[in-house]
């Protein structure tokens, strides 16, 4: 098998894959570069394997929802296939199902994953987490060059059990695996690694050209081939160029009507395969050279062409499939009629992120007037979209032009609407100021017009907003409006979500009461089916219970809010219930757990800002309390989102923070500054948690006597100076950090025993201040520190393991960091082996991840890896 050279680990892997796949299923992820053998390798996996389901996704500029399914229905006619046209849910069901009662196991391959649309990568993620109750290997292939850090792609991978996934990164052939093809093939091996770089595809189609010169480029290559044909031949060529995946045979015809010998000159050239009723390229690399060798007039006249010819076939064509020609062509009348089409079949699929490409193009082509109710309507879809997938500039963007065209026309209606939806989008944005703006003005406008729906959700989206401000009474009064009118109006998803609203700031005011209302709400939702509300109320309950330091409550919903919204791929939810949890676990002394959490929702690219802001709090405490580098960066950061936010549970935990870490850095100045920006605000809100804390750093500045007449319990007993109390009350909480500190306030026995929990937590800072006081005080048997290689970083890496794990986050092999360290290969073998030990992963490019995550490596080694990793 020498197209397999240098392939055999990786098929090893995948054919033992499918032998464990009787008992337990799992992810593999096949990367490389463009033409490295990916669909190769898979191929191979797949030969005389029994059930293979195999599915592509296409290079359109907007891809079509689940084309993958679509391709294994149209082959196999699974049982899933009677559901594609149903509910998302109940087809994602019934495929799992499928997976889970195979009699031997399924390869489930989904190829150039790269090009997926949200819907599927909504299934890789739904397979994904429940692979391992399947009989199925789910391969999903992709291009890792065009996968960036920002890449939809990257985010499905961190939503992954790492426990269920294996990576399989294909590498260019070495100079004597092309040597050995070249043989094989019986020309000369002289230049061809150094001109193919051992890009196997391009290895392959020199060697078919026998007594040819090596091209520079594939595209050299490609195109000196289609020269080579015959016109009738090039025009197939050209117009299979022009339709990602494959054209149907139907096609070629009505357009061409090419005789036999000619489609047949196409395959013979290699660049062409025939498959079932259609035609492909052998090679997306080949296709897009012909595709980018053609003038841009030729392109767009075949292009209209060929929807000419799809529009009249009468053969049931995806819309998303015409409107990519009609954007192509530059068909504006064909654009407005496909794409919004196009945009409602993707939102079936809850595609949001194609449903806001067709909108955009709808709206890009559009000829219509600026406030065309029809244009109005494609923009307020977009809107919507853009919030689905946190591009909140964007959504914003399109409201405010909805803003301004509504009141060009004088429907102050739906401007009201749409300024409370605006409203809701800054929120999201951590804005509070103009978010109140928003708010009030969209009150104003719907209270001088007879009162309806529009106004019993303005009422509730104040009350919402005056409930995250920390109003309680407030937030109750305006949703208590907004629940009599929207039951006048029939519009029960608003009466449920403003009594839900109306309960959770109850909590702020009697904590049982409120969380007893809360409960009943949650109980009517779930019956209900009230997916958004029940995500809302597990999210809300857990939060405002860290928020009061009820910890061991708190975290049992979230960790339910983290299942639900995992369950029903709620991901905003589901990052927002994490940052929370994570600060749960924090103050709980699980700080290991924290810091993952904290981290991958700090990698989320689309995470809500509000979400980003909790867990960026839940990092710098952790960085500030451990003494790790990169707390500044993320507290200054933290602040800048709080800031713009100017709500107390947003910026009282900012401050309080950084008031900390002033006082671990020994600046009391700065600790005092830090605690009285938000100290006024929590007192005012009378908020108990929050006034406590604030005024404690204050006191630890020395500029604060008394505790303020709202103040927690145990800050309260801190500033009278009661701190065995102070450490019982933060015992009783589960807040060990917080019980040490106590403690070092106290005689010296005690500071013994604070020194012992804050050694034991990794508290760096705080116990090296301690051992400095004890020994100053002439206490004798201090117990030492760690030592100060492997101080630095909480999971004990030596010296020599830190400057391996910096060479892996600049993707070399072991060969490659025992040269540049000057150390055999088993000796960098046995530090691999203990960092991923250690850092408690299965994968260099996890370490590696974790190590930008805590700030262990200099920009330069973080953007050396990911150069490396192209």
């Amino acid at each position: 098998m020498l197209e397999l050279l240098e392939r055999e680990p990786a098929l090893h892997t995948l054919r033992q894959l499918l032998q464990d796949a009787h008992t337990r299923g799992r992810v593999v992820l096949v990367a490389g570069e463009a033409g490295i053998g990916k669909t190769t390798l898979l191929r191979a996996a797949a030969d005389g394997h029994a059930v293979v389901w195999w599915g592509r996704c296409d290079a359109l500029a907007t891809p079509l929802p689940l084309a993958p399914l679509l391709d294994i229905a149209r082959e196999l006619q699974p049982r899933f296939a009677n559901r594609l046209a149903g509910p998302r849910g109940a087809l994602f069901d019934a495929l799992i199902d499928e997976l889970r009662a195979a009699p031997v196991p399924v390869l489930f391959v989904v190829e150039d994953a790269h090009w997926a649309d949200d819907a599927t990568l909504d299934l890789l993620k739904f397979v994904g987490r429940r692979i391992e109750g399947t009989h199925a290997v789910l391969a999903i292939s992709f291009r890792d060059d065009e996968v960036t850090a920002a890449h939809p792609l990257r985010r499905l991978f961190g939503e992954l059990p790492a426990a269920a996934l294996t990576r399989l990164p294909l590498q260019r052939l070495s100079a004597q695996a092309v040597e050995q093809l070249a043989q094989a093939a019986g020309q000369p091996a002289a230049g061809l690694h150094a001109a193919t770089r051992g890009n196997p595809f391009f290895v392959t189609e020199v060697l078919r050209e026998p007594g040819a010169a090596v091209p520079q480029t594939v595209q050299d290559l490609v195109l000196a081939r289609y020269a080579r044909l015959g016109g009738a031949a090039q025009a197939i060529l050209r117009v299979a160029a022009l339709v990602p995946a494959r054209v149907e045979r139907w096609l070629v015809e009505a357009l061409l009507a090419p005789a036999a010998s000619d489609v047949e000159a196409c395959l013979t050239s290699g660049l062409l395969q025939a498959e079932g009723h259609g035609l492909h390229y052998r090679h997306e690399l080949a296709r897009v050279a012909i595709e980018n060798a053609l003038d841009t007039p030729v392109r767009q006249g075949l292009h209209a062409r060929l929807l000419e010819v799809l529009v009249v076939s009468g053969n049931p064509i995806p819309a998303a499939r015409l409107a990519h020609h009609a954007v192509q062509a530059g068909d504006a009348a064909a654009v407005q009629r496909f794409a919004p089409a196009a945009a409602a079949e993707a939102l079936q699929r809850s595609s949001y992120r194609e449903a806001a490409h067709h909108w955009k193009s709808a709206l890009d082509f559009g000829a219509v007037a600026a406030d065309d109710a029809q244009r109005l309507g494609w923009l307020d879809a977009y809107a919507d979209a853009c919030r689905q997938l946190a591009r909140l500039d964007d959504a914003l963007a399109a409201r405010r032009e909805l803003d301004a065209a509504y009141q060009r026309l004088g429907d102050a209606r739906r401007q009201a609407l749409n300024l409370s939806q605006t409203a809701q989008l800054l929120v999201l944005a951590a804005r509070k100021a103009p978010a109140d703006a928003a708010s009030r003005r969209a009150i104003e406008l719907l209270e001088a017009l007879p009162p309806g729906p529009e106004l019993a959700t303005a009422y509730g989206v104040e009350g919402a907003l005056r409930m995250l401000d920390r109003e309680p009474a407030s937030a109750r009064d305006w949703c208590d409006r907004s629940v009599v009118l929207a039951r006048r109006c029939g519009d029960r998803e608003r009466e449920l979500t403003s009594i839900a609203t109306a309960a959770i700031a109850r909590m702020f005011i009697d904590l049982d009461a409120g969380c007893a209302e809360a409960e009943d709400v949650l109980r009517i939702a779930r019956a209900e089916s009230r997916h958004t509300i029940t995500a809302s109320l597990l999210l809300n309950l857990g939060s405002a219970l860290g928020e009061l330091m009820q910890l061991p409550r708190a975290q049992r919903w979230l960790q339910e809010a983290i299942a639900f919204s995992t369950e029903h791929e709620m991901d905003g939810s589901l990052h927002y219930a994490s940052a929370w949890l994570a600060l749960c676990e924090l103050r709980g002394g699980h700080w290991a757990a924290a810091a993952e959490r904290a981290g991958h929702v700090v990698e989320r690219a689309g995470a809500w800002s509000i979400s980003r802001l909790m867990a960026l709090v839940a990092l710098g405490r952790l960085r500030t309390l451990r003494g790790d580098p990169g707390a500044a960066e993320v507290l200054d950061e933290a602040l800048a989102l709080a800031g713009s936010s100017d709500t107390l549970q947003r910026i009282a935990p900012v401050r309080a923070l950084r008031a900390e870490a002033a006082w671990l850095r020994g600046d009391r100045e700065a600790c005092d500054a830090e605690a009285r920006a938000a100290l006024a605000l929590a007192q005012q809100r009378r908020h108990a948690w929050f006034a406590g804390e604030l005024a404690a750093w204050c006191w630890r500045a020395g500029t604060l006597h008394e505790a303020p007449a709202d103040c927690a319990a145990p800050y309260a007993l801190e500033i009278a100076g009661r701190w065995r109390d102070a450490a019982d009350a933060w015992q009783r909480l589960g807040c060990p950090y917080e019980q040490a500190r106590a403690l070092a306030e106290g005689d010296a026995a005690a500071q013994q025993e604070a020194l012992a929990g804050f050694d034991r937590l990794g508290a760096q800072p705080a116990a090296e201040a301690l051992r400095r006081r004890l020994r100053e005080a002439g206490v004798r048997g201090v117990p030492r520190g760690a030592r100060a290689t492997t101080r630095s970083h909480p999971c004990g890496l030596t010296s020599a393991e830190m400057r391996v794990l910096t060479l892996l986050a600049q993707d070399l092999r072991n060969t490659d960091i025992a040269a540049r360290l000057h150390r055999s290969v088993r000796t960098v073998d046995h530090h691999v082996a203990a960092v991923l030990a250690k850092l408690a992963v299965s994968s260099r490019l996890e370490a590696v991840r974790r190590a930008e995550r805590e700030g262990w490596l200099a920009p330069t080694e973080q953007s050396g890896q990911r150069a490396g990793s192209r």
